[in-house]
């Protein structure tokens, strides 16, 4: 209809008339790419806040892991000095002897928590990384997951150090102890007898004593496990409390 009416006013030579037209014509075009450009970016603030959130939810599951990891840990390092203190003195076999079995099986177990990423590594893979318009924010999470990344891959050390503890206490334990140690959260029933029979084992063992130091000092494991729970909660504070979370727009 508009075309018919400016072919009129082209025939007409009503000049006045054609440039209104022409204006018309451009008005509406201009108003519909505005109208798609205040859509996509709507899609584009409901995208952006739906990653955010499931960041936030991910470093919130990840927390429990984290705390898990410092416990495990710090109970390690406790059973590991339980067989350095076992070396030379048979008094804290006799003190706790289920205890002392739980130390042979378990000092040299490690555990790295899992920080979960998956929001993240969906967002950099998609290419999408560019919705999240506050850049500052962009970047705390981007040297955050890089940082976790590039840490986690340091984890085969430990993984190798478990495999030799492993290796050097083959035999300390008769299969009957390992399956009932392995059964065993923090108690296990055990004789006087039998742990003494153990640390006999253990002493015939050079190599798997020199190894305990080794196993046992869990200080810089407990310390990346603490910074990486801190960085975690101010990321998800962060996240939480910016104004697109709360459907602000910017």
């Amino acid at each position: 209809m508009l075309l018919r009416r400016v072919i009129e006013h082209v025939r007409a030579q009503n000049w006045t008339a054609v440039a209104i037209d022409f204006v018309i014509v451009v008005v509406g075009i201009l108003l519909a790419l505005q109208i798609s450009e205040w859509s996509q970016a709507r899609q584009d603030r409901v995208r952006e806040r739906a990653y955010l959130a499931r960041m936030a939810a991910e470093l919130q599951q990840s927390f429990q892991d984290i705390e898990a990891s410092i416990e495990i840990a710090q109970e390690r390092e406790a059973l590991g000095r339980l067989l350095i203190d076992s070396v030379d003195d048979e008094e804290p076999v006799r003190a706790d002897p289920g205890r002392y079995l739980l130390a042979l099986l378990k000092g040299g177990y490690t555990y790295s928590p899992e920080i979960r990423s998956h929001a993240f590594d969906e967002l950099r893979s998609s290419g999408d990384l560019g919705l999240i318009k506050d850049k500052a924010l962009l970047v705390a999470i981007t040297e955050f997951y890089t940082e976790v990344r590039e840490a986690a891959q340091w984890s085969y050390i430990r993984e190798a150090r478990q495999t030799e503890y492993m290796k050097r206490a083959a035999g300390i334990l008769h299969y009957d102890q390992m399956k009932r140690a392995s059964a065993a959260e923090e108690f296990l029933e055990a004789s006087v007898d039998e742990a003494l029979a153990a640390r006999s084992r253990m002493l015939e063992r050079p190599a798997f004593i020199d190894w305990l130091p080794a196993m046992v000092d869990r200080t810089d494991d407990v310390h990346s496990y603490r910074q990486w729970l801190h960085e975690a909660q101010a990321l998800r504070d962060r996240i939480q409390q910016h104004p697109v979370m709360a459907g602000e727009q910017r």
